[in-house]
């Protein structure tokens, strides 16, 4: 499980880049004040990519160091909670 979440959020990493340059592309204006828009826009979405691989790093190291019986054991907790509340 903590695999599959890391391979995500880094895939989700790459996406952002990708989805910088397309928002930075496709918000470009003809006016100074939409350029500056589109710029300030690409910046925050591109500011996400370094978190998402960061996370991901950090699930694959919690992997690593032997934690999926926990996060499978929470994984359980949730979804008895969840039918609880169903």
């Amino acid at each position: 499980m903590l695999e599959k979440l890391a391979h995500t959020s880094i895939g989700l990493g790459f996406a952002s880049i990708g989805l910088t340059v397309l928002t930075w592309v496709k918000e470009k204006g003809e006016s100074p004040e939409e350029k500056a828009h589109a710029e300030r826009f690409g910046n925050f979405v591109g500011l996400w990519a370094p978190t998402f691989f960061l996370l991901g790093i950090y699930l694959l190291k919690l992997k690593e160091l032997g934690y999926e019986a926990e996060a499978e054991k929470l994984k359980g907790e949730l979804e008895s909670l969840k039918e609880k509340f169903d």
